[in-house]
């Protein structure tokens, strides 16, 4: 086996896809998010290469030279060649690393785990379609987000129906706009127990009643409504507004604000992510 470090340009990535005849089915959205990495200059150095076998056809790295020529990027990757098939046999059978695992390898400080991180996607996508985040955009997104996400997993107690990415995504969002920080913890202590302190807070059970009675959110289309009641009902809490019954609302109580409205300038985003790739260096 050769191993070598090259430019794969957008053309000789075509062109060794020519190569692969004998390679598993791509994996939806994989290739997307590689090219989106790659145009937005968050794909880093890769130790893994684009592997290749005696007889020139590719063994392992389609759907990095897929996202080359999609994003019409050039990177320089190791190249293997020289493999036989035996040596295929071993390709990709390791454990997967998710997102929490690459971050605490970097040695990156960031409090981050499961939930936060799940609370900061649910924070930035809400209602809007989106395909699954590369790594990379998932660290950027839970960055931008870290203050929200932490609040609300802090304060959403962990009860069953009552704990998932959509109740403490909508209470990330509330964290943005709703200057009583106070308030907005005695809502998910209300949601939590369901025990309200008169008509003001009333909004707190009726959503609670309603997530008890339609759990789960099997469909996107499920997820979204919900998401926007559980909003709706964090409004009319924090006016003390009452709110009996749960009904579908057309818009979101706290839609997606621009990075100026979020209080993050584009300086403090980009200090903060400058910030975290000094802590890994």
């Amino acid at each position: 086996m050769q191993v070598t470090l090259e430019r794969v340009t957008p053309r000789m990535a075509a062109a060794w896809l020519n190569m692969n005849t004998h390679n598993r089915k791509l994996r939806s959205g994989v290739a997307e998010r590689y090219a989106a990495d790659m145009m937005a200059g968050r794909w880093t150095s890769c130790p893994e290469p684009i592997s290749f076998y005696a007889d020139g056809r590719l063994a392992d790295g389609q759907h990095r030279l897929f996202a080359i020529v999609e994003s019409d990027v050039a990177i320089t990757l190791p190249i293997a060649r020289g493999l036989t098939l035996q040596d295929g046999l071993n390709l990709n059978t390791g454990i997967p690393r998710n997102v929490i695992d690459n971050v605490r390898l970097t040695g990156i400080e960031v409090d981050v785990d499961k939930q936060k991180l799940a609370t900061a996607k649910s924070i930035h996508y809400g209602t809007r379609w989106h395909a699954a985040p590369s790594t990379s955009e998932s660290l950027a997104i839970y960055l931008q987000h870290q203050d929200a996400a932490v609040f609300a997993t802090k304060h959403v107690a962990h009860a069953a129906g009552l704990c998932s990415s959509l109740i403490t995504g909508a209470v990330g969002r509330a964290w943005y706009f709703e200057t009583d920080k106070q308030r907005l913890a005695r809502f998910c202590s209300v949601l939590a127990n369901g025990l309200h302190g008169g008509p003001g807070e009333i909004a707190a059970t009726a959503i609670r009643n309603y997530l008890k009675a339609n759990p789960g959110n099997a469909t996107a289309g499920q997820w979204i409504q919900t998401f926007a009641k559980v909003q709706n009902a964090i409004w009319y809490f924090m006016r003390s507004q009452p709110l009996l019954i749960i009904k579908a609302v057309s818009d979101e109580a706290y839609p997606f604000p621009t990075v100026e409205a979020l209080g993050l300038s584009r300086q403090s985003r980009a200090k903060r992510l400058r910030s975290a790739d000094r802590e890994a260096a």
